[in-house]
């Protein structure tokens, strides 16, 4: 009789879907030639976000510019979404003029909703501006990379 319900407990634990969602390990990094993206420990302070069990967790992010120097960068970061092939924005969205060789972008609480599996982080920058014949600038080319993190 112990086997038979020992066999019942185990094939219907086998059989109800579990639905759980890891949170990132942190650090979690990802490199491409070009661009290193961090996932870190959030920062501490009273002043800060603060996670909540079940409701979103926060991260330190860093990104940082291995190779030369580029133009007007712009870092976006997505979350994907359960049951849907939709992604949600997410603060912060970056951009400046010039990024030089290891210079950074960071974000020292960065909150993202319980069970996320997956942070995609768009990284679109130029290269050196093109000066014309008549001496006005134009921009140089665009550049995409993606990098996607997972717990």
């Amino acid at each position: 009789m112990k086997k038979l319900i020992l066999a019942v407990v185990l094939l219907s634990a086998m059989l109800i879907p579990i639905q759980t969602k890891a949170e990132f390990r942190v650090p979690v990094s990802k490199e491409t030639e070009q661009w290193k993206v961090e996932l870190l420990p959030p920062e501490d302070g009273e002043d800060l976000a603060q996670g909540e069990k079940g409701k979103h967790e926060v991260y330190s992010l860093l990104v940082t510019n291995k190779g030369e120097i580029v133009y007007d960068v712009y870092v976006g970061v997505f979350r994907n979404e359960q049951g849907t092939k939709k992604t949600y924005g997410l603060a912060p969205q970056m951009e400046s003029d010039i990024v030089k060789k290891g210079q950074t972008f960071s974000f020292q609480n960065f909150p993202v909703k319980s069970g996320t599996d997956e942070l995609e982080f768009v990284i679109i920058w130029e290269d050196e501006p093109i000066t014309l014949t008549d001496g006005h600038k134009a921009s140089g080319r665009t550049f995409k990379e993606t990098v996607v993190l997972q717990p």
